[in-house]
C-alpha cells in the first residue's frame, strides 16, 4: 500500500534565504494548512490487490509536491532529476531529504498517476485556504475562455496518411521479428509513402499534388491490409504480447480508415468535410479544432476560467469540442456554487457570453451585479445600475485576460505536453494548481 506522508523527523542542516526558497516554503506553509486532499489523491496509487509487496516507492505527498515544482518550474523529466539532485531548497520542498531520488522514469509514472478529480479537489482545498488567509472572498467572479494546445504537429492530409503508414509499418516489422512463425503478406511502403508526402508539401500545381494523393492512398490501403491480416494472425496466438500489439494495430487501423475518408472527399470529391467529423492526429486522437474569428486555428481543447479578485482560478471547466462561450456561462455559475458553496455577487465577462437567458439566470442564482462586456443589449446592462459600476467592472473583467497570459507564458498551459484525453485534463488541473500557488504564496511574501 502506498504510504500517503513520511512521518519521520529529519534534520535541517541547511535553510537558504533566497527569495525562490522563501517562496517554496511559502508554499509548503500552504500545503500543509489543510492536508485533506492527500487522502483523495492516495485512491489514484491503490492497487487492485493492495499488495505490500515491492518497494515502498514515493510518499502521495512526494508525488504531488514533485508534480507542483515540475510544473511551476517549467522542467522536463530530465531537468527535475538534476534539480532533484543538486539542489537543497527543492529536495526540502518535496520531503525528499536525505534519501536516493527517483529515477526519471518513476518521477514519470508517479506523476502521469494524479488524475484530474484529484487535482481538482486539491484546488478546491487550495480556494478554501486562501479564504481563510483572507487573500480571496469570492464575491467577485471574471469568467473567460481559452484553448490549450496538444502537443502534435499541424495536420494535413498528406500527413496525417504518412504518419499512419510509417507507424503501422514500424509495428508490423516489430510483430514479424518477434513473432516468426506468423506468416501475413507484407511490404513496406515507408519510403514510398515519405516521398508522396513530400511531393504534396512541395507541388504548387494541383494535377501533381491530387495525383500524389491518390499514390499515397493507394499505399495506405495496401497497407491497411497488411495489417488486417496480421491482426487476424495475431488472434490465433493467444499470446499476451501478441494481445498488445493487436490492440495497438486496430487503434492505428481506426485511425488510417477515418482518414482516408476524409482525404478522398476533401482531396478527390472536392467536399467539404465538417470539423466535427475531421481527425487531426493519430496520437492525439481526443484533440478538436478550435477556430475563434480570425485568429490561427488551434488543435486541442477550450476551457472555460473562472478567475477571483485576487487573480486566483476558482475554478476550471474542461470539456471536448469547439463550444460557444454563451453555452457554458451557466454550467461556470452551478460548478462554483457546487465546489465552492456560494454564488458570487458579482459576476462580468465578454460578449462572447451575452445573452439574455444567461443574465435571466445569474439574476436567478441571485447574482446582485452582471456585466457582459462588448455586444451587450441595454436589458443585459440594467443589474448593473451606474456607470461608475459599469467601468469598475469592465475594468475587471479585462484582468483575466493576464491571469491566462501569465498562466500560459510560465505554467504550462498554453501546450499540453502529455498524451491522452485523461491526462490533458491532468496536466491543466497541475498547471491551474501551479499558477495559483504561485499567486498565494507571493500575496504571503508582501
Amino acid at each position: 500500500m502506498r504510504l500517503i506522508q513520511d512521518n519521520q523527523m529529519h534534520f535541517e542542516f541547511y535553510h537558504s534565504d533566497s527569495k525562490l526558497s522563501k517562496k517554496l516554503d511559502k508554499i509548503s506553509y500552504i500545503l500543509e494548512r489543510d492536508k485533506s486532499f492527500l487522502e483523495k489523491i492516495a485512491e489514484d496509487f491503490k492497487t487492485e490487490k493492495g499488495s505490500k509487496s515491492g518497494a515502498k516507492g514515493m510518499t502521495v505527498e512526494q508525488v504531488i509536491r514533485v508534480a507542483i515544482l515540475k510544473q511551476m518550474r517549467n522542467l522536463s523529466y530530465l531537468q527535475l532529476y538534476d534539480e532533484l539532485n543538486d539542489n537543497i531548497s527543492y529536495r526540502r520542498f518535496t520531503k525528499i531529504h536525505e534519501y536516493k531520488v527517483p529515477k526519471i522514469m518513476a518521477l514519470n509514472e508517479n506523476i502521469k498517476r494524479l488524475s484530474a478529480e484529484s487535482l481538482e479537489e486539491l484546488n478546491r482545498v487550495l480556494i478554501k485556504v486562501s479564504k481563510e488567509l483572507k487573500v480571496e472572498e469570492g464575491k467577485s467572479i471574471r469568467m473567460d475562455s481559452t484553448g490549450v494546445e496538444s502537443n502534435i504537429h499541424p495536420p494535413t492530409d498528406g500527413e496525417l496518411l504518412w504518419d499512419c503508414v510509417r507507424v503501422l509499418d514500424r509495428i508490423l516489422e516489430d510483430v514479424k521479428e518477434s513473432f516468426p512463425v506468423i506468416d501475413f503478406e507484407f511490404s513496406n511502403h515507408t519510403r514510398r509513402a515519405k516521398k508522396r508526402r513530400y511531393k504534396i508539401t512541395n507541388t504548387n500545381k494541383k494535377e501533381k499534388r491530387v495525383e500524389a494523393y491518390k499514390d499515397l492512398l493507394k499505399v495506405s490501403a495496401k497497407t491497411a491490409e497488411y495489417t488486417r491480416s496480421c491482426i487476424e494472425q495475431l488472434e490465433q496466438t493467444g499470446e499476451i504480447e501478441a494481445t498488445v500489439y493487436k490492440e495497438e494495430l486496430e487503434g492505428y487501423l481506426k485511425s488510417l480508415e477515418v482518414i482516408m475518408k476524409q482525404t478522398e472527399r476533401r482531396v478527390l470529391h472536392e467536399e467539404k468535410v465538417e470539423t466535427k467529423n475531421k481527425l487531426v492526429s493519430i496520437f492525439e486522437t481526443h484533440a478538436d479544432i478550435l477556430a475563434k474569428g480570425k485568429r490561427r486555428v488551434m488543435f486541442g481543447h477550450k476551457i472555460l476560467l473562472s478567475g477571483g479578485k485576487s487573480n486566483l482560478i476558482l475554478d476550471c471547466v474542461i470539456e471536448r469540442g469547439n463550444w460557444s462561450d454563451s453555452e457554458y456561462f451557466s454550467k461556470g455559475i452551478d460548478r462554483l456554487q457546487e465546489s465552492h458553496g456560494y454564488v458570487p455577487k458579482e459576476i462580468t465577462t465578454d460578449g462572447g457570453f451575452a445573452s439574455s437567458s444567461n443574465y435571466d439566470y445569474a439574476v436567478g442564482k441571485g447574482v446582485e451585479k452582471v456585466l457582459f462586456t462588448k455586444k451587450c443589449s441595454s436589458k443585459i446592462v440594467e443589474l448593473v445600475k451606474t456607470s461608475q459600476t459599469y467601468k469598475r467592472l469592465k475594468k475587471f473583467r479585462a484582468g483575466i485576460e493576464g491571469c491566462i497570459s501569465a498562466a500560459k507564458r510560465s505554467y504550462g498551459l498554453s501546450r499540453c505536453t502529455w498524451k491522452g484525453w485523461a491526462s490533458f485534463q491532468s496536466y491543466v488541473w497541475l498547471s491551474v494548481i501551479a499558477y495559483n500557488l504561485s499567486i498565494l504564496s507571493n500575496s504571503l511574501l508582501k
